[in-house]
């Protein structure tokens, strides 16, 4: 479904999705940090989400691409595709770049590709204490169907069908 190198979201702004590449690790890393720190460290570890994109990039299991504007790293878009579903795991724009309608039309494209290829759902997780991305979510109509709470995370599980 998304096996292309650079996917065109939009041309106004132009918004592109770039797969990531080994180099752009670093950039991933920064961005992580400035705009997830509050949350994932207190409900996952940065360890091991590091060295899963660091895995997924070198070894092309999940789908990890830069986001782009006008032709500006801005963020990055974590997913992996199932038989029946696609699964977000993470989607992070540099806080000067949200609420400017880049994640709405990165979601609209991801909605949009998962019915054409016949994908009953797209499911994501939220840490429960991240309430910026728990209005986006539920804004475009995903709705919370699981509460998964363990040693490592406390996740929101959302769906939209």
């Amino acid at each position: 479904m998304l096996d292309l190198r650079i996917i065109k979201i939009s041309l106004n702004p132009l918004i592109l999705l770039r797969r990531a590449q080994i180099s752009d690790f670093d950039y991933i890393t920064k961005i992580s940090h400035a705009e997830m720190d509050k949350v994932v460290p207190q409900s996952w570890n940065w360890e091991s989400w590091f060295r899963d994109i660091e895995n997924h990039i070198m070894n092309n299991h999940h789908k990890i691409f830069v986001i782009e504007v006008q032709n500006n790293s801005v963020g990055y878009l974590w997913l992996n595709e199932e038989k029946n579903s696609l699964w977000i795991t993470a989607i992070v724009l540099q806080t000067e770049y949200q609420r400017r309608t880049i994640g709405q039309n990165i979601m609209d494209y991801l909605i949009d590709e998962s019915r054409k290829a016949g994908k009953e759902f797209i499911e994501l997780g939220v840490q429960h204490n991240n309430t910026k991305a728990l209005q986006f979510y539920s804004k475009i109509g995903f709705e919370r169907f699981d509460h998964v709470k363990s040693v490592d995370t406390d996740l929101l599980r959302l769906r939209f069908q």
